[in-house]
């Protein structure tokens, strides 16, 4: 494991945090050590060829917290991904250990700082998230697993149920998110977002801005500008909707702006112990000024779930592009004990080089097959 600068300093600045809870009434510090490890296997075939993926993973997670007065507290979390992995692939087997989660959190009744290696997510959409700014969170995986990023986020709660949040991000150089382009290096990014409630649901707003190195890598950099409004409110149904306006400013690219829209709804049906359905439907839309319709791609999710006892759960799960006319299916039966998990899926996936659907993770891969997965935490 070979860490950069800025992980480095991230060490020794939570090695002076550490002195500090040492210092102050260290009899009240609480310390915690647990860990998550997962093995999986996968098979399947895809072109006329079988193809297999396999590998085991742990995640060992140390936190350490101090109260300091009535409602405040102090804490910090270290944790680490080691993975081993081998494939069909031709040079797939590949194994390292890297930071997950570096990070320190200082909180009071309404507020939350946290700084260093964090997850950042917000949105209520679910399957197909134009919110999907800072993380890669897939909805087939029940480990949530995604990379963090390096940053500062504040969260202030009111007592009306808003909130605000703050968040500036740095030494972030590797894409994230829906992000098909890098962050220039060593250029910071700033955004915000407000939630406040609305008509019995909520409404949000949110922005983000940061430099973008453009195409081919050395010609230079623009600025790109998000701008973000959200809602969801449950009524007889769930209902809610994500919409992205942004801009990248840049003559290597053929379109200035992208729109991007999703609207949902879920409910659950009183058939036997209660089956959830989810459905969501978001067009992607290139133009070259703001609400134009130049260029599109539209595509629709569904879920299902229904809990077949106390510990079983049966999920299906489906996406369709309606450009390419392609369907991806998905069917996973999980059990889950209190410290196991058990988890058998099917799935059934166009070839990723022909077909644009939102979700190419390496969990699952192309054409049809199966897999294991089998998770301990302690």
């Amino acid at each position: 494991m070979r860490l950069s600068l800025l992980e480095r300093l991230l060490f020794v600045w939570l090695i002076i945090v550490g002195w500090a809870f040492e210092g102050i009434h260290a009899e009240a510090v609480e310390y915690d050590l647990r860990g998550q490890a997962s093995g999986w296997h996968l098979e399947g075939r895809d072109s006329g060829d079988w193809y297999y993926n396999q590998g085991l993973r742990y995640i060992p997670q140390f936190t350490l917290a101090q109260s300091l007065a009535e409602n405040h507290f102090l804490d910090l979390e270290i944790s680490l991904n080691g993975f081993i992995s081998a494939s069909s692939s031709d040079h797939a087997d590949d194994s390292d250990v890297e930071l997950y989660r570096l990070k320190i959190r200082f909180a009071t009744a309404q507020t939350e700082t946290r700084v260093g290696l964090q997850k950042i997510n917000f949105g209520p959409a679910q399957l197909l998230r134009p919110l999907r700014w800072f993380d890669r969170l897939d909805p087939r995986d029940p480990l949530n697993l995604t990379d963090g990023v390096y940053g500062l986020r504040f969260k202030y709660d009111a007592l009306n149920n808003a909130s605000l949040w703050f968040w500036g991000l740095y030494g972030n150089d590797e894409t994230k998110g829906f992000e098909l382009l890098p962050t220039v290096e060593g250029k910071p990014e700033f955004g915000g977002r407000l939630q406040y409630p609305f008509l019995n649901g909520e409404l949000a707003f949110a922005f983000h801005t940061r430099k973008v190195l453009a195409p081919p890598m050395d010609s230079g950099d623009f600025r790109e500008n998000r701008l973000a409004l959200d809602g969801r409110w449950d009524i007889e149904i769930g209902l809610w909707f994500e919409s992205v306006l942004q801009r990248q400013r840049s003559d290597t690219l053929p379109f200035e702006w992208t729109e991007m829209m999703t609207l949902g709804m879920d409910y659950t049906l009183g058939i036997g112990n209660g089956l959830h359905v989810l459905g969501e439907h978001m067009a992607i839309v290139s133009s070259e000024g703001p609400f134009g319709w130049e260029d599109d791609r539209q595509v629709s999710a569904y879920s299902m779930n229904y809990p077949l006892g106390y510990l079983d759960n049966l999920s299906a799960m489906g996406f369709y592009s309606w450009d390419e006319k392609e369907y991806s299916q998905y069917l996973c039966w999980q059990r889950t004990w209190d410290n196991w998990i058990l988890k058998l899926s099917l799935f059934h996936y166009p070839t990723w080089d022909d077909v644009e659907l939102p979700y190419r993770g390496d969990i699952l891969s192309s054409g049809y097959g199966g897999e294991v997965l089998v998770v301990f935490n302690h």
